[in-house]
């Protein structure tokens, strides 16, 4: 799947991962007001066996499929909403 991943400047190292052809106002309001102005890090194919900084693939796109998007918080502690 490929994915646009913006960090929010209101919470540092929290980073949303969201379809690449989703636009960014799909994202519910609370989400956005709680990570702040968003800024475009990167563009990635993600796939199950792709290897991933902080994340389990397999989970972001589970959570993606699921929810629409996925949050991934700083450490090990992702927050699925």
């Amino acid at each position: 799947m490929e994915c646009n991943i913006y960090k929010g400047k209101r919470k540092e190292s929290h980073y949303l991962f969201m379809p690449a052809t989703m636009p960014l106002d799909d994202v519910p309001s609370s989400i956005l007001t709680m990570l702040g102005e968003m800024e475009l890090v990167m563009n990635l194919e993600i796939r199950e066996d792709s290897v991933l900084a902080q994340s389990d693939p397999k989970t972001v796109l589970e959570t993606i499929s699921e929810k629409g998007f996925y949050i991934q918080l700083p450490s090990d502690k992702d927050l699925i909403i």
